[in-house]
Parts: C-alpha cells; structure tokens; sequence
C-alpha cells in the first residue's frame, strides 16, 4: 500500500491530519532540541568535503541523537575513519548526482560494520540533506508499510517528499522557519515519528 495524500490529511499505515503536521514538529523539535545543530554540522562536512576530524564529531553527534551514543563507538572501532569518511563522502555525491536514487545512498552507508540496516545509516543521510532524506527505523516500521530495506527506505523517501511539497504549496506554517516556508522530507518524518511515539503528548 502507498501513499494517499488528501487535502486535510495524509494515510500512508497511518493517518496524519495535515493541519498537525506543524504541532507535531514542534514536539519532535522539543524533544530533540539539538536537530538543527546537528543538520548545520552535516552541511558543513558537505561543504569542507568531510575532513575526519569532523566525521568522527559527526557520526557521534547522529548516534548520540539517535538515542544510543554506544552505536558510535562500535562505528568508530569497526571502521577506519578513512572508510567513514569514503562512504559519506559517496553518499553525499549521490545526493547531489543523483538525489532520487535514495537506495545508491543508503547502501554506501550500509557498508559500513554496525550501520547495516536502515535505522542509523539513514539518520546519517538525513544529517547531510535534510531536504530529501528522512529517518527510517524499527519504530517507523512498525507502523508504515514499508519494507525494512533499501527499497522501502526509498519508497519512504518519496513519499516524505512528496507530503513536504504538498505542505509547502499549501503554505502550511513550517515551524522550523525555513527558507519560503518549505518543508523538508526529515520534517515531514519527524512529524510522523512524533506521532508513531507519542511526542505530542509528552511536550504538552
């Protein structure tokens, strides 16, 4: 089952109401107060061509946010840092080359020992273009019809795009105050996780 976007309201597994797309990004930001840091550091590794010093700050700052700073550690040790920053470095060429083959990306991350699923490798992603790339992990998947793959990861990407463009013509109020009021794909999957977990709630 895919997507199907109405005018007041988005089912996609679950329902989200389009008018609480902005409360609900409002709680996932209270939550993790630290999103918008963590997207500036991203940009600049893009934009510095991702020396290892930063990789390292990097990948510790997405997996500490990611609720198991552990997670880095393991990277860390599995990988060379050469490696790390190889296969960032490639998955962000993807994001510019090619930014709708969202599965290239996150196999290139998947490569990596301890971010062979999903889960981590896409908050990694997410981290570099916020613009296209959401989070796709095991809570998520429990309650979307997406495959825990590279193709369902894909196919929720598009998807996630697809809902942010709809918010931004519609002028729907973006919370985070982007630039024209545009909606990003990792907005749009904050609002959604915010609600598969019950942040709404826990922010009020």
């Amino acid at each position: 089952m895919g997507l199907f976007l109405y005018s007041d309201r988005a089912i996609f597994g679950t329902e989200v109401s389009i008018s609480n797309f902005p409360k609900l990004l409002r709680s996932h930001l209270f939550a993790f107060p630290n999103t918008p840091d963590i997207e500036t550091l991203g940009g600049e590794l893009i934009a510095t061509d991702f020396p290892e010093v930063k990789v390292v700050e990097f990948v510790k700052e997405v997996c500490n946010w990611g609720g198991y700073a552990g997670i880095s550690g393991r990277v860390l040790k599995r990988n060379p840092i050469t490696m790390i920053a190889a296969a960032l470095r490639k998955a962000a060429h993807y994001l510019s080359q090619h930014p709708d083959n969202f599965a290239a990306a996150l196999a290139e991350v998947n490569a990596l020992s301890s971010l062979g699923t999903p889960s981590f490798a896409s908050k990694h992603l997410r981290f570099l273009r916020p613009d296209i790339y959401p989070v796709f992990d095991s809570l998520l998947q429990e309650s979307l019809p997406y495959s825990f793959d590279a193709s369902g990861y894909a196919a929720f990407a598009r998807d996630c795009i697809q809902i942010a463009s709809s918010l931004t013509a519609e002028k729907v109020v973006n919370p985070r105050e982007r630039l024209d009021g545009r909606w990003f794909a990792s907005d749009v999957e904050a609002a959604i996780y915010a609600q598969v977990v019950g942040l709404e709630q826990a922010s009020s």
